[in-house]
């Protein structure tokens, strides 16, 4: 499956204020509406699309690989952390895939052949297996893959209210766990699965890059020290924006059908 897209160099007024000014974009414009985003860190950026494609870009929105899926349906979370093993989490099918930093040799796994009823989200534990948040018992599950056991097992509904929570995104990182609530905030574990806190905030992804936290809450474009919780906060002019991802001194907005870099 090949995308088209187009890019566009201009000048624009610097609007961004976090340490930094930006002075020039890229644009890609995409046929195809995006579905969720990673970057890595070597600041490579992954783009799932409608029906289950990933492309891989540079840190400079050139194309680089793409994975066609034979199964078609869209994927709930993307995350390419270190950016050797990029894992995709397909809710509708129950599936996962794993695949490596070229989107070569994928492999898809069901979930739905182990004893854990329907999930909701899951990703990729630091050590290969699999973080997951179980709909049904209401529980957050490390799941040993190799060994078909769960690892972990925390009851969650004497952590978050129930009724009205709506789980976008899940990630380890730094041995913490960070699940993301878009009715209520991200909320932080250790790697064991102990409760640590709960950073109020309405939105449906982060990215990380070293000790910070980025994501954007209400129009706002967030950068918060993910230890001390010290944060920076400027609001974004560009409409229609509805993620983030930054790479040094690269900034992105993710769009419907179009990726802005800001440098």
């Amino acid at each position: 499956m090949k995308l088209k897209y187009f890019i566009f160099l201009f000048l624009i007024t610097p609007h961004f204020a976090l340490g930094q000014t930006t002075q020039q974009s890229d644009t890609l414009f995409f046929s195809q509406t995006i579905i969720d985003y990673s970057i890595d860190a070597t600041g490579s950026i992954f783009l799932s699309f409608e029906e289950g494609s990933i492309t891989k870009y540079s840190s400079a929105l050139d194309s680089l690989f793409t994975y066609s899926p034979t199964k078609l349906g869209n994927t709930k979370l993307l995350e390419s952390g270190t950016g050797l093993v990029i894992f995709a989490f397909y809710d509708f099918f129950q599936e996962y895939l794993i695949t490596d930093r070229f989107l070569a040799r994928p492999t898809r796994t069901k979930l739905s052949n182990t004893s854990i009823d329907y999930i909701d989200i899951a990703t990729q534990s630091l050590d290969n297996n699999i973080w997951l948040v179980e709909n049904t018992e209401f529980r957050l599950i490390k799941y040993n893959v190799s060994f078909n056991r769960i690892e972990i097992e925390i009851p969650l509904n004497t952590i978050i209210d129930n009724p009205d929570n709506d789980f976008s995104f899940i990630k380890e990182y730094q041995n913490q766990v960070f699940l993301v609530d878009k009715n209520k905030g991200i909320y932080v574990f250790d790697n064991l699965g102990n409760f640590s806190k709960l950073i109020i905030a309405k939105t449906n992804k982060c990215t990380f890059e070293k000790n910070m936290i980025t994501y954007l809450e209400n129009g706002d474009l967030i950068n918060m020290d993910i230890y001390s919780n010290t944060q920076e906060r400027s609001t974004i002019t560009t409409a229609g924006v509805w993620g983030v991802m930054k790479y040094r001194s690269n900034l992105y907005y993710v769009k419907n059908k179009s990726l802005i870099r800001y440098y």
